[in-house]
């Protein structure tokens, strides 16, 4: 495409390019001897330099003619397959070597002889003494003027309705309710507490997830909470926080699922209508005056707390994501290094890396995911001597099935992972899914149990009869 609009130019551009690309000469023969932009009347179009015939012909021609077109030097060696020899591409880098070198100068070090003498090392580096500023105090904040006025915080008494948090869970199996506190102090009794908790729980445990997460959000000061339960119901509220005193409170031993209200209060019980230890029991033992009795039965319980205590701990985190490393135990192949993931969707099964020889007789082991709603149960298989357990995890293969072919029946078909691992380990990871199963029970759940019951009873009724 031209980008000048000269029409002279043009002419005498288009007739030297095919002159200069043709091989053949015949262009040349037929358009050389006539020259159109001469012929034209100048007078009529813009003139080009040369074309009014002046005297000096050499730069009119100069001038008429398109751009002069130079080749490469590489494409010229290329045809006439004339390369720079080894040799003096050798002393250009030679050359280019030696005036680098030129431009780095050497220096040799070498210890001085001279060696300082113990005085003059002591004049040189003398000794000073420091002193202590002792009348700049450190500054103290206020969360270390708490920390040392409260060494030791209170437990919060409802810690066991911990396990009720919905806050991690996700789909059905969780109800949502904004509580309006009634017991708080100041502006933010103004506000609800948006609470989630499992499908699975009471308005009793309801009432106490609230309570725990009270006592951890805000301080005493903002709230008087008692240290039971029985203190406090639930009442239908309104969506500006209004108690509907018209409807009695929620009964305590009902599911959380019945109701379908978004909006409760949580208010304290009036003590003359219905005291809060009518189902309290109380136990009276009467031992001997015997000194050790007490300093044993106070050992108990402080076993006893700390080991109640540590069970709600693992509740709490049994729906978080663990990893653990044990060995899948197989029928055929050796046992395989897997890394068995458990969290409170799914049972992940990764293997670690194969080797090279049961890979190449019995295949390569594939990884494989399973639902928790298709996991119906995990139990210890063996324990052995040294330090090490086998578990077993049971899940319904029919799930599966059902997912790829839609065709398929729906009858429950249980199979079933064998894993070994530390004794601790296996301790840990069948405590972790029975509790992630108790909080998530399923039908296939329930129908493995009454299969499993149904199994073990006609083992025990199994009898041979006279021969």
């Amino acid at each position: 495409m031209a980008t000048y609009d000269n029409k002279h130019w043009l002419l005498s551009h288009i007739r030297n390019s095919f002159i200069f690309s043709d091989d053949t000469g015949i262009c040349e023969a037929a358009m050389g001897g006539e020259n159109i932009a001469h012929q034209l009347n100048v007078s009529q179009y813009e003139c080009y330099p040369g074309v009014d015939g002046g005297d000096d012909e050499e730069e009119s021609d100069v001038l008429g003619q398109s751009y002069d077109l130079h080749a490469d030097s590489d494409f010229c060696r290329r045809i006439t397959g004339r390369y720079r020899s080894n040799t003096a591409v050798r002393l250009q880098k030679m050359e280019e070597e030696r005036r680098i070198q030129a431009s780095i100068r050497h220096v040799h070090w070498d210890k001085p002889p001279l060696t300082l003498t113990g005085k003059e090392m002591a004049e040189l580096f003398p000794k000073k003494t420091l002193t202590s500023n002792t009348a700049k105090t450190q500054p103290h904040s206020l969360l270390s003027e708490i920390i040392q006025n409260h060494p030791t915080l209170p437990a919060n008494p409802f810690r066991d309705y911990a396990k009720f948090n919905g806050d991690s869970q996700w789909g059905a199996g969780v109800r949502c309710f904004k509580i309006w506190l009634t017991m708080l102090n100041g502006e933010k009794r103004n506000f609800p507490m948006q609470v989630s908790v499992m499908a699975t729980a009471r308005v009793l445990d309801l009432i106490g997830l609230v309570c725990w997460r009270c006592m951890a959000e805000y301080s005493l000061s903002e709230t008087a909470l008692k240290e039971s339960v029985d203190y406090y119901s639930l009442h239908i509220a309104e969506d500006d926080g209004e108690v509907d005193w018209d409807f009695p409170c929620l009964d305590n031993r009902e599911s959380v699922t019945k109701f379908t209200f978004n909006f409760l209060a949580l208010v304290e019980r009036d003590p003359k209508q219905e005291p809060p230890d009518k189902h309290a029991t109380s136990v009276v033992i009467k031992a001997p005056n015997d000194p050790q009795i007490p300093r044993n039965r106070e050992r108990v319980s402080e076993s006893e707390a700390e080991k109640k205590q540590g069970d709600i701990d693992a509740r709490i985190r049994a729906p978080m994501y663990e990893s653990f490393k044990v060995y899948m135990l197989n029928k055929v192949r050796a046992k395989t290094e897997v890394h068995l993931g458990v969290s409170a969707d799914k049972v992940e099964i990764f293997p670690v890396v194969q080797q090279r020889v049961s890979a190449k007789f019995f295949g390569r082991l594939k990884a494989s995911t399973h639902d928790m709603d298709s996991v119906v149960a995990c139990d210890l298989v063996d324990t052995k001597s040294n330090n090490r357990a086998t578990f077993r995890l049971v899940y319904d293969h029919s799930t599966l099935s059902a997912s790829l072919d839609s065709s398929s029946s729906s009858s429950p078909v249980f199979k079933n992972h064998d894993f070994e691992a530390t004794t601790e380990v296996a301790n840990l990871i069948v405590q972790k899914i029975n509790h992630i199963l108790e909080l998530k029970p399923s039908t296939r759940r329930k129908e493995y149990l009454t299969h499993r019951e149904h199994k073990s009873h006609r083992r025990k009724s199994f009898h041979l009869g006279p021969r």
